[in-house]
């Protein structure tokens, strides 16, 4: 089903910070959520943290360890 309303529900999950599944599905969704969340923290944002630990688990990133 390809209506306007399904893609806006998909789109509308990539911006909550409450929705993890999609930030998980791959490295490149992973990447993609850390850029929608720039403004989020880890650790207080559940999507931005899931992609957070999926990248640095896959060696994707290194975490910057001059910042708290």
């Amino acid at each position: 089903m390809n209506t306007p309303i399904v893609h806006t529900v998909l789109l509308a999950e990539r911006f909550d910070c409450g929705t993890t599944s999609w930030a998980v599905s791959s490295t490149t969704n992973a990447h993609y959520t850390m850029q929608i969340h720039k403004n989020c923290s880890v650790g207080e944002c559940p999507a931005k943290t899931a992609a957070f630990g999926l990248l640095a688990s896959e060696k994707k990133l290194v975490p910057d360890s001059g910042r708290s």
